[in-house]
């Protein structure tokens, strides 16, 4: 029989486990400045003894390693740092869910700070669709930009990139989804910690914590970074449910304890607004009260609002943005609420031993996600979810128990129009008079 979801409203797709709270102690091993880290944690991570615990808690004291570590990251600093010096027109290429929303905002701010004129661009879910396209870049040269710095989106963006190439704007690329290596796009930079032949030890940072990276690299120094954008990138972080070790776990903790008095209106506006204001701000914080509130944009296609929350410094702007995120919020919940009962229709009776693959005309695209992770831990399955269009369908997915979904999509590629994500979740693009042979597959 399924097992019943004690997920709560809003909970993101996969959540914080044990070591999701960095400010949690009691019954841990104590780092430097008081705060706990479980010995479970240490030894489930694969460190034994007493030397290796010590490295990996000083390495959660600090972003532990060089931005220049990176792929490209050298490309990326001479080519911005020329824009800069030029006066250059550029824009800061996005994504429409949280952890794209903060690094876009996190890197657009910096350059503004540097006195650039940039343009930031998060696509809009259901007309554009997820990351770089061509349209947006035309659009975007004809507004006379020279420069496009993707966040969060672009690894897999070949054809994009060429375009671009093609009509005399230059790309630079950071992200840090999955890579597939024969399709690394032709860019002035890609920075994605899990090409091959990047030597970045830390796999897991999130797309905003590249970000962060290459704004130290660029300013030439991490401290005054960190304390200036630890809050965004704390909040992308969580959001994106990346493994909190390391240098997410320094990043996810000073965020924290910058939240706690946050100098950005629109953050402050959205802990009073979503009742969080009073409380101690931990991760869940994040994972309950801002992140899905931020997502709520992304996913009915009203990005901006999430994008001009973060970046306004007027206190009634920030009130009346956060108001009306909240007001997206109760309308993906009850979208949400209605595809839940549609799906769970679907699945009434059936004790599935395989992957869920369920396809529908009636769902709304931007919150099927949501939906997906909810019946993925109801099955303890992984599940595919597809809003139907004509002949073609979109899809998000969702894993279950270790299960890698990017690898299981790339042994089903031949159905599979386009696909992209990582281990745990991942999107999808499928022909309707595929579906049936995909979900066999």
């Amino acid at each position: 029989m399924p097992k019943s979801s004690q997920k709560k409203e809003g909970e993101p797709k996969h959540e914080v486990r044990a070591l999701a709270d960095p400010r949690r102690a009691g019954g841990c091993h104590q780092d430097a400045d008081g705060r706990g880290i479980p010995l479970s944690c240490l030894v489930g991570a694969g460190r034994t003894t007493s030397e290796q615990a010590a490295e990996a808690l000083e390495r959660e004291k600090t972003l532990a390693y060089s931005p220049f570590l990176m792929k490209d990251m050298d490309k990326a600093v001479a080519r911005i740092s020329r824009a800069l010096e030029n006066g250059e027109k550029l824009a800061v290429f996005g994504d429409y869910d949280v952890d794209g929303i903060t690094s876009t905002c996190l890197l657009t701010d910096y350059l503004r700070s540097r006195g650039a004129d940039v343009t930031m661009h998060i696509p809009r879910r259901i007309e554009e669709g997820y990351g770089l396209n061509t349209a947006a870049i035309q659009s975007l040269k004809d507004k006379g930009v020279s420069l496009i710095i993707s966040v969060d989106c672009g690894i897999t963006a070949a054809d994009e990139a060429m375009f671009a190439k093609e009509i005399g704007v230059d790309l630079i690329i950071t992200d840090h989804h999955e890579c597939r290596e024969q399709t690394i796009p032709d860019a002035v930079a890609v920075i994605d910690p899990k090409q091959e032949c990047c030597r970045y030890p830390n796999k897991d940072l999130a797309g905003v914590g590249v970000a962060l990276k290459l704004v130290c690299a660029v300013e030439g120094r991490s401290d005054t970074v960190i304390k200036e954008y630890a809050d965004l990138a704390a909040i992308g972080t969580v959001a994106d449910v990346v493994p909190l070790t390391g240098e997410n776990r320094y990043i996810v903790r000073t965020g924290l304890a910058m939240l706690e008095n946050s100098k950005r209106p629109g953050i402050a506006a959205l802990l009073h607004e979503s009742g969080a204001e009073d409380r101690r701000i931990s991760s869940s914080t994040i994972g309950f009260s801002l992140a899905p509130r931020l997502n709520a944009a992304g996913r009915l296609g009203c990005v901006s609002v999430a994008g001009r929350l973060l970046m306004t410094e007027d206190k009634t702007e920030a009130a009346r943005l956060a108001n009306e995120l909240c007001e997206l919020n109760r309308r993906r919940q009850a979208l949400e609420t209605d595809i839940w009962d549609d799906a769970s229709k679907m699945m009434s009776g059936t004790a599935p031993e395989t992957p869920i693959v369920l396809a529908s005309e009636k769902w709304h695209q931007g919150v099927i996600g949501i939906a997906a992770s909810k019946l993925a831990e109801q099955y303890s399955l992984p599940t595919v979810m597809i809003c139907l269009d004509g002949d073609k369908g979109k899809g998000s997915c969702r894993s279950f128990g270790g299960f890698n979904l990017y690898n299981a999509l790339s042994a089903c590629s031949e159905y599979l129009e386009g696909f992209g994500g990582h281990a745990l979740a991942a999107g999808l693009t499928i022909r309707r008079e595929n579906i049936d042979r995909f979900r066999r597959a």
